[in-house]
Order: C-alpha cells, then structure tokens, then sequence
C-alpha cells in the first residue's frame, strides 16, 4: 500500500513538474491503486486479516493498520468514489489555470490516502496522524480558489472547526489512553467494561464532538455550506461523499466497538441530534437557490438520517434488543453507502453545469434537458434516490430506518416509545422537504426554458464527466431494486460490531417486507436487470427523439403573446410558501425597492428580495465569538511589557502546577 501511493504521488509530483502530459499517467496509477484496494477491501470483508506496523518515534512507539470488516466496507467507498473523482477530474481540471490544477493533482491523492488508512488506523498514534493528514490536505483543496472573494475565509471556517474536533478527539483518546495503559484500540475495548461511568461518558460527549464536528452534525455544521461551494466539484463530492462517511466510521468504531453498550441517554442524544440536523438541513437546503449550497444542506440532513439510525442502535443494545439496534446499524451503514452514490453524483453533475457554463444559481437555469440530456438524466436518478423515492436505494435505507424506529418503540418502555414516534414524525418530515427541495431541483434546473444566456448556450460536457456521474446513478439504481446483493453483507458487519457475531437473519427478515421482490435478486440477475433496464430506456429515448424529429414543433399559446422565461415559476417563488410555515426557523427578512418617476404613483421598477437568517450562527456563534473576542482584550492588558508582572505570572503559574501535581 504504501509503496503504492509512492508511485501514485510521484506521478502527480511529474505531473506538476512537467504540466498535463503526466495527468493521464497520475490518473491511470491512482486507478490502479484504488482497484487494488476495492479488491484489498472485498477481500477484508470476506475475512482476510491485514496487520501493518511501522516503528516511530521513542521505544515501545509504533504507527500500526488493521483490516477489520467494518473498515473495509469503508475502504470501498473511499476507492469507488476515489476512481469516479479521478476519471472526473481528467476532463475537469483541464479548464483549471495550471497553478491550480497542479495544486489538485498533487493534494488530491494524499486526501485520498489518509482517507485510506484512517479506515485501518489501529491505535491513536496512526489515527491522528492520518486523520491530521486529511483535514490539512482538504484544507489545501478548499481554498485552491483563493483569490476569489470568501474563499479564504470559508477555508479559515473549515480549518478552525475541525481542529476543535480533533483537540476533542486528542482529549478523548488520552482519557482512554491514560486510564488503560495502552493506545491500542484493541486494548480499550477490552478494557472498557471496566472504567468508571464518569470516564465513559466523558469519552462519549468528546469522540460526539469530535466526529460531530467533521461530519457536520448540527450545530457543528457551520463550515460545510462555506466549504463545499468554493471547492472544486469533484473535491466537493469526495468531502461530501466520503469525508464525511470517514467521521461515521469514527463514531461507529468508538461508540460500538470501543466502548461498548452505555446508558440509554447515549442514544437519546445521537438520536436528537440526529434528528435536528435532519429537519434543519433539508429546511434550508429548501430556502437555498445555489446549487452546491443546496446540496450541502443535504449532506447536512443526510447525516442526521445516518445519525437516527446510529441512536437507535445504542438503545436498541441497552434495552437489549439485538434485532433492533443489528436492523438500526444496518440501516444507518446501508445509508451511508447510498449518500455517498447519489450525493458525489449529485456534486460531479453540478459541476459539469458550472463547467458547461450554465452557473449555479437555479433562477438562472432552466432548459437543461434538451441542451445537457446526460447530465440531467443522472440527476434526475440521483435526484429522486435522495429524495428516498421507491424503488432507489435511498427508500431502501429510509425504509429499514423506519423499521428499527418501529420495533424500537414495540420494545415496551414509554420512553422508547415515544423516541420512536418522534423519529417516525421526524424521517417523514425530512422525506417529504427533501422530495419538494429536488422537484424544484429538477423542474427549475433542468426543465423549462432557459432562465439565462448562459444557460440557453450550455452543451454537454466530455464523456470523462458524465461517465462517472452516470455509472455511480447505475448504482443507485441497482442498490434500490436489489438490495440483497448489499443487506446482507451490512447485517453481518452490525452484527460483529454490535455483538461479536456474525448473523444475515435478522436483517434478512426485515427485507422480505419490502415492497418488491428485488431483495432475493442474485449478483447475475441484478445485472441483467440493469442490462435490460439500460435497453429499455436507450429505446425510450431514441423514440422519443425520433418523434421530436418527425413533429413540427411551435411555441405553445400564452394568451396571445410570446412565451419568455418570466412565465415560469422560480426557485424563488416555489420556496416562497414555506418560508411563513417554517416562520421559527427561516426568520425570514426581505426588502422592496421601489423606483418612481415624478410621484410615487408613477412606479418605473419595483426589485423584492427575500432572504433567510441563519438561526444558530445568530444564537450560538455570533455570541460565543464576540465573547471570546471581549476575553481577548480583557488579556491584551497582560501585555504591559513589565518584566517584573511577567516574572510575577510565571512563578504564580509554577506554584498552581506544583500544588495540583501534589
């Protein structure tokens, strides 16, 4: 593996040495690597055991990787999305100026390889480096368009906050550390059983800030509508798609396999914040007209799905359930994966609109179906898997999350019971925003008439980019009408993680509820299903092409007058309704201008604009800045310059050390 990457980053450093005559070789030695790996990591799933150790630093001090089954599903994920990201970027960094796009050359990979052996790390050494490695490299890759206004602060955001969570990370794994005498992981999770309650909890709020933080849970979320936009497409979709499955990764390992079963207001918290981030994220991705903002308020709300069914599973195993928390754990894996599908999709296809330069403002899209059919059909899928739309794989997972909430609340106790009904409430409210949130998605993206010259002169872009963008909706389509071919394989993941055992009953038996019989479909069915699904819809479109030949085609009748872009609905006025009903959490602000010639009643233009106010920043970090910025004027009169109060501080600081060490 290592040597590997050498070979992959030596690539990218020719790359950036002798400009793009070394691109397609990088590309083509990165594929290699992560095909080496999605077969390295079947094979961690099917069992083999990888167990790397590198001597570093003092005695006794060692950097040290292990292949586990849950890493490894993880590892695929990475790879799969990883190869998609690099056939993408072959055609899409080629508009980039050459600085830049040497920058992404060179800085993707190593994203890519952290990612990579924070699936493996084995002890707190190698998981924090690794872990430092991949937010410092995505660092590097947000701000490649510094020069552009706010892209640097959005950067400074970014960095800030994941370095908050790491620092929770280091006091989390240093409780452990200290408290077991190792920094192995193993060696805490045999251990933990045994620490005191105190120590436990603490370990749990810490590692819950600490991945909550990168995985953009609310009200840690504040980086990722900044960082996401300003990035570049495909590195979008790589943060979005995988990063943060990395930070679930992370929760899952420590709160399931490391710490093991707590007391229920564990799940209680992960479940609200689940629940919290669901609702509010899809809500503002419905008030948002930029499409990469959009899309970032669902990654936002895609995590807490992820996070309901994370919460469900800590109850279920401390009420001793073992179907509900296997069904719930594999319920919130399953979704992980198909976020990842459809949401790198998603992101690989906003860029080729912005590539094609049609822009991301949805109000000034429109017609994009005539002019980019490719793009717009793998949005279109992805698209409706996220909105959880049967029979796509996002209503897979949704529907498997509404089982465990179901038997979680027939569990007897009134307090699962009604966290059970408020999750239900919740899931549907998310469903049914997020379906609204991609009608006006699609019908204003990408049907209609242009909204805008640059949209009426889109194209569709190279092959190289709608390629992966098509194969990943495949998947989505595939996971959604077989979802045997991967259920099962979770179901045995959640069940070693949960309980140590290996068990495809349980999750089997929730899958022969769903509505269809694709669940039983074997791999060489499944594929001669998508086979004929693919001919059946290459014939539906050369028909209706044909048809669109033969027809003579007019403008349709607008009472008389000629049809413009002015007659159809906004993303503006679609979102419109919502905000009055959802008046608590939008705070919705808006201003008229009004132009007048003479008097007022002689109006020349009347310009509305509305907006939104984001709630938490308001409440939460607008004041704990200015509070820590009044903290720090307060400590600017330290700096007197007096030799004789610095000395004075200093003895006073020695003498509280030593009293505390005593």
């Amino acid at each position: 593996m290592t040597w590997l990457f050498a070979l992959g980053l030596l690539s990218y450093v020719l790359s950036a040495a002798f400009g793009a005559y070394a691109d397609n070789l990088s590309a083509a030695l990165s594929l290699l690597a992560e095909a080496l790996f999605v077969t390295m990591a079947v094979a961690g799933v099917r069992g083999l055991h990888l167990n790397v150790r590198i001597p570093f630093g003092p005695p006794g001090f060692s950097l040290h990787w292990v292949s586990t089954p849950l890493g490894a599903l993880f590892l695929i994920l990475v790879s799969v999305l990883g190869a998609a990201a690099t056939i993408y970027a072959i055609a899409y960094a080629k508009h980039l100026p050459t600085s830049k796009r040497r920058t992404v050359l060179v800085f993707a990979p190593l994203f890519l390889a952290s990612m990579t052996l924070v699936c493996f790390a084995a002890n707190m050494a190698s998981f924090l480096v690794v872990w430092e490695a991949m937010s410092l490299t995505s660092y590097a890759l947000v701000i490649v368009d510094r020069e552009e206004p706010g892209v640097l602060r959005s950067g400074y955001v970014y960095l800030l906050m994941t370095h908050i969570g790491a620092l929770c990370l280091l006091a989390a794994f240093t409780l452990l550390s200290n408290h077991t005498g190792s920094m192995a992981f193993a060696v805490w999770a045999e251990k933990a059983p045994t620490l005191p309650s105190g120590i436990r909890s603490a370990v749990f709020l810490l590692v819950l800030l600490g991945f909550g933080s990168k995985a953009a849970l609310v009200p840690l979320h504040v980086w990722l509508p900044r960082a996401h936009p300003v990035a570049p497409s495909h590195i979008s979709g790589l943060m979005s798609g995988v990063m943060l499955k990395v930070a679930i990764y992370g929760m899952v390992l420590m709160w399931f396999v490391v710490l093991g079963p707590g007391p229920l207001w564990w799940g209680l918290v992960v479940m609200a914040l689940g629940i919290l981030s669901s609702v509010l994220g899809v809500l503002y991705a419905l008030a948002e007209h930029d499409l990469k903002r959009l899309l970032a308020f669902h990654s936002v709300e895609n995590i807490g799905i992820i996070t309901i069914g994370l919460g469900v599973a800590l109850m279920g195993w401390h009420a001793h359930l073992p179907l509900v928390s296997i069904v719930a754990l594999a319920a919130a894996l399953y979704h992980t994966v198909n976020h990842a599908l459809f949401k790198t999709t998603l992101f690989l296809d906003a860029g080729s609109i912005q590539h094609a330069g049609a822009g991301r403002n949805l109000d000034a899209l429109g017609g994009l179906w005539r002019r980019m059919p490719w793009t717009s059909t793998s949005t279109l899928v992805a698209a409706a898997a996220i909105a959880g739309l049967p029979p796509l794989n996002g209503f897979v997972s949704e529907w498997l999350t509404y089982e465990s909430l179901v038997r979680l609340g027939a569990g007897g106790g009134l307090v699962l019971a009604l966290s059970a009904a408020t999750g239900v409430l919740a899931l549907a409210l998310t469903g049914g925003l997020a379906t609204a949130c991609f009608v006006k998605v699609s019908g204003v993206g990408l049907l209609g008439r242009p909204r805008s010259d640059r949209a009426a002169e889109a194209h569709e872009v190279s092959g190289f980019m709608t390629g992966p963008a098509l194969a990943l909706a495949g998947f989505c389509v595939i996971l959604g009408l077989a979802p045997g071919l991967i259920a099962p394989i979770l179901a045995h993941i959640a069940g070693l993680t949960l309980h140590g055992i290996g068990t495809l009953g349980p999750t089997n038996a929730v899958l022969v509820s769903l509505p269809w019989r694709g669940a039983h479909l074997d791999p060489a069915s499944a594929a001669l299903l998508a086979a004929l699904i693919g001919a059946v819809v290459s014939l539906a479109l050369g028909a209706s092409r044909a048809r669109r030949s033969a027809t003579e085609i007019r403008a349709p009748w607008a009472c008389g007058g000629e049809l413009t872009a002015a007659h159809q609905y906004s993303a503006t006025a679609y979102a419109k309704p919502f905000r009055p009903i959802f008046r608590l959490v939008y705070r919705p602000v808006r201003s008229v201008h009004v132009e007048s010639l003479i008097h007022p009643f002689f109006r020349v233009r009347v310009s509305y604009e509305g907006g939104t106010t984001d709630v938490l920043s308001r409440w939460i970090y607008r004041p704990a800045i200015t509070g820590i910025v009044a903290l720090s004027r307060q400590g600017r009169k330290l700096q007197s310059g007096s030799l004789r109060l610095y000395l004075a501080l200093m003895l006073a600081t020695l003498l509280l050390l030593l009293a505390f060490v005593h």
